[in-house]
């Protein structure tokens, strides 16, 4: 990529910048563009919630499997799709790497816990009777993992 790009046009405005409008329609459109969002956030939110739930399924998998936690090149092909998704959209790239970044992240910490997490069935059979509360798989840890993706 050479030189700078700007991703955002922004219009130049006149007079007062300091938020407030005595307009009410400009406050009314301010309104609605602000529950706009709420949506789209609403959208994202429940998107980055199915990603960790696959994640979380693809964990499970791989201690099942016993398939190594450590996918050479996954991190490399997430993180180039999403950069082509930011260039064809005249958005920016390292937006899109810092935002992978903490996806990855997360999905290593989750994929984490799952693979090492003990069984429901291999700790019945350590402790002599099964526990319904450990059916989940995951426990709870604070032991975060790097440069692992999904």
């Amino acid at each position: 990529m050479s030189g700078a790009i700007m991703y955002f046009s922004v219009e130049q405005r006149n007079g007062d910048d300091s938020g407030e409008h005595s307009d009410a329609s400009a406050q009314q459109a301010l309104e609605g563009l602000r529950a706009e969002l709420d949506a789209v956030d609403a959208t994202l939110l429940e998107a980055v919630r199915q990603r960790l739930e696959v994640c979380l399924r693809i964990g499970e998998l791989k201690r099942r499997e016993h398939i190594a936690m450590m996918q050479p090149g996954r991190i490399h092909i997430v993180h180039e799709r999403a950069r082509q998704y930011a260039d064809s959209h005249s958005l920016s790239p390292e937006f899109f790497d810092s935002l992978y970044d903490l996806l990855i992240a997360e999905t290593c910490r989750l994929e984490d816990l799952v693979i090492n997490a003990e069984p429901a069935d291999e700790g019945a059979r350590h402790n002599g009777h099964h526990d319904h509360r450990d059916n989940h798989h995951v426990r709870h840890s604070s032991v975060p993992s790097a440069n692992v993706e999904s």
